[in-house]
């Protein structure tokens, strides 16, 4: 099976992660992922978003791309961040983020209108 994609955008507004949340969840059940599995996906999407979101240059869009694989999760979420914006690589909120999922990793990247961006990439696997 080829993997599958699905890419949503909410205003980058902490009462919208939980659409974020959700979607992931939903995503993870119609794959037929086991209970723990979708329950640390929608905690390390929730904790992914609200790294970025204390990242944001405001206004902004948090958008996610999640890529469905056999068996596997992936959520690379992105923000428009503002100018010299660190990510985390420790503490407390990475260190829950990393106990949850298989691989998680952070990055700056450009975006189309030459915008920093914010990206942390998680991916979840029953595997």
């Amino acid at each position: 099976m080829a993997d599958r994609t699905v890419e949503m955008a909410v205003d980058a507004e902490p009462e919208l992660v939980p659409v974020v949340r959700n979607v992931a969840a939903d995503l993870a059940i119609r794959m037929d992922l086991q209970i723990d599995t979708i329950a640390d996906l929608r905690l390390a999407v929730d904790e992914a978003c609200g790294l970025l979101l204390a990242r944001a240059a405001k206004p902004t869009t948090l958008r996610t791309r999640f890529t469905l694989g056999e068996n596997t999760i992936t959520a690379r979420t992105q923000i428009a961040c503002r100018e010299g914006t660190t990510l985390p690589q420790s503490g407390f909120n990475w260190h829950v983020l990393t106990a949850l999922v298989k691989s998680v990793r952070s990055f700056h990247a450009h975006g189309a209108a030459g915008e920093d961006l914010a990206v942390i990439e998680l991916t979840v696997s029953d595997r």
